[in-house]
Parts: C-alpha cells; sequence; structure tokens
C-alpha cells in the first residue's frame, strides 16, 4: 500500500538512505542538518512509503521568499519573517517511481502551505532535476538578483535556479 505520512524523527536516518540513491553526492546533506531542520519544521516534514517501507520524502517549511537556505548548512537562529512555503527537497527512490508519490509528496507540500495561509510556494531547481518544475507551473523567480544567483551557485550548482509558484 502506498501512503502519505508525516515523518516521524526516529527516522530521520531512513532520509539519508534515499537521498544516497536519488542524489549527486555535492547535494547530500548531513544527518546533523536534517535534525537541525526537522528540531525547527518537523511538523511539514513528509514521507512516502510503499508497504510501510520508506521510499521518498518531502522537506518543507514556512521561509521568506526570495531567499535560499545553503545546501548541507544548519539554519541560522533567527529567520527572516516568513511569506512563502518552501519545498527544500523532494525525492524517491528508483524503484518508487511511476507510482503518483512525487504528485502527492507535491500536493501535501500545497495543501500545508494553503492551511498556513500561504499563497505562494517557493524552491531552488538543481540541474539534476531538468524542467520537472517548469512543467508543473513553477517560474523562474522575477526578482532573481545577482546576489542571489551567487548563492545559489555556490551551494547548489551553475543550473539552479530560484523558482516560485502561485497557489
Amino acid at each position: 500500500m502506498n501512503t502519505i505520512r508525516a515523518l516521524r524523527e526516529n527516522e530521520l536516518p531512513y532520509l539519508i538512505e534515499v537521498q544516497k540513491k536519488t542524489f549527486t553526492s555535492d547535494l547530500c546533506e548531513s544527518l546533523a542538518v536534517f535534525k537541525n531542520r526537522f528540531d525547527r519544521f518537523g511538523q511539514f516534514f513528509r514521507v512516502a512509503t510503499i508497504d510501510d517501507q520508506i521510499v521518498g520524502y518531502i522537506i518543507c517549511f514556512p521561509y521568506k521568499l526570495g531567499e535560499i537556505p545553503k545546501n548541507n548548512a544548519p539554519f541560522e537562529a533567527n529567520l527572516k519573517r516568513p511569506d512563502c512555503f518552501y519545498i527544500h527537497d523532494v525525492t524517491l527512490i528508483p524503484e518508487a517511481r511511476g507510482q503518483g508519490l512525487a504528485q502527492l509528496l507535491i500536493e501535501s507540500a500545497f495543501n500545508q502551505a494553503k492551511d498556513l495561509g500561504f499563497t505562494k510556494v517557493s524552491l531552488v531547481s538543481v540541474g539534476q532535476s531538468g524542467n520537472y518544475w517548469d512543467k508543473l507551473g513553477f517560474i523562474e523567480y522575477p526578482q532573481t538578483t545577482q546576489e542571489i544567483l551567487q548563492k545559489l551557485h555556490s551551494s547548489y550548482d551553475e543550473k539552479s535556479r530560484l523558482m516560485v509558484k502561485d497557489i
């Protein structure tokens, strides 16, 4: 049975295993970073399961539009007042793809954003995600500055884009 459900703190190590199977090594984050993010915003983390096995996840949190969390770094102590919902990671192991789980994870993020009163969802599209986010109606953040591009490229890759979608 396929399900989307809340992540439990003791399941954080499973996310490390999933990311190792799905991301290039430069995009993988440490357990300490996952724990830091979970401690701040764990109520928004969701996992995809098949027969009770974690096969993917989505990490989201309220954030400031136009800001980019540094990859594999803990959050700053004081974050700016959020005005959007940010999708930091969404991934599925290869064997779980093609079953609609990614769409369910993303829909869960949109629903959480709406429940919190946000009208925009933001994310960083990295080179390995191709035009996936374009197909879902995300556009490049219109106020992208040279400073934003420098942060994107230093933390992610040269093809990364800050994207936004109205919901």
